[in-house]
């Protein structure tokens, strides 16, 4: 198999590449415009790519989203099926398309800041290493942060049990930041799902539900392009996710 997934994969070099990779990676393969990089190093880089690109707006529920426009023309669709069909389809938040770098560092900081603050206060980690890691600059952080919760296990994921992925994507690594992803309200009907597949909208962050991401493939496609499909179940049903087949890419 040879795909645009797999050159990426094979120049690889720094784990923390290979594991944002592995939990973001499915976005190279859409049919819109994919980001040039795994993860944006600041603010300018992620400025210049979204000034390039197509943009389009519109409002769903109470908020009106930015996206790409090839993107937001198959949500839009996809929208106006399952209204159709008497559902309800409607944004999540305010940041549920387009963010800035800034909003994904803020997000990051926040479980890092209540991590830290846990994990000091049970006595697993000093008061002095807590402030050196909080005012380390991102990169070097998201390093120590990620190693922290690999050989400590102390996670900083919401509820302190789970990687802080789970919760948050690194600063510079959102598919938000391409503005090829949507947080859905009614993530949980199975109709939105299917209407959104339709669309060439899929789930490809298993542990954030409600965020989808625009492919613009054919569910059958998927495989051959370098992807397979995770499960996740959540409140005794069952999500379908589409992330990197790392058994089928070079990454090490």
């Amino acid at each position: 198999m040879t795909s645009l997934l797999q050159d990426i994969a094979s120049h690889l070099s720094f784990p923390v590449e290979k594991r944002l990779f592995a939990e973001y990676g499915a976005m190279f393969v859409t049919t819109a415009t994919p980001p040039p990089v795994i993860v944006f190093p600041d603010v300018d880089e992620v400025e210049a790519f979204q000034s390039l690109l197509s943009v389009s707006r519109a409002v769903f529920g109470e908020h009106e989203i930015e996206l790409q426009s090839k993107a937001m023309n198959a949500l839009v669709a996809a929208a106006a099926e399952i209204k159709e069909i008497g559902g309800s389809f409607s944004a999540r938040a305010a940041d549920a398309g387009r963010r800035s770098y800034q909003d994904t560092e803020k997000l990051w900081m926040r479980n890092v800041t209540r991590g830290l603050e846990h994990w000091r206060s049970l006595g697993r980690i000093s008061t002095e290493r807590a402030e050196s890691i909080r005012q380390l600059p991102v990169e070097q952080q998201v390093r120590q942060i990620l190693e922290l919760e690999e050989t400590g296990e102390l996670f900083f994921g919401t509820f302190f049990d789970k990687s802080i992925l789970y919760s948050v994507a690194a600063p510079g690594a959102s598919q938000h930041l391409s503005m090829l992803a949507f947080d859905v309200a009614e993530y949980e009907d199975p109709q939105v799902e299917e209407a959104l597949g339709r669309h060439g909208w899929y789930r490809t962050v298993p542990a954030d539900l409600p965020h989808f991401t625009y492919l613009g493939h054919e569910r059958e496609a998927l495989r051959r392009l370098g992807l397979t499909r995770a499960q996740l179940s959540s409140g005794g049903q069952v999500y379908n996710s589409w992330v990197p087949d790392l058994s089928r890419l070079v990454v090490d």
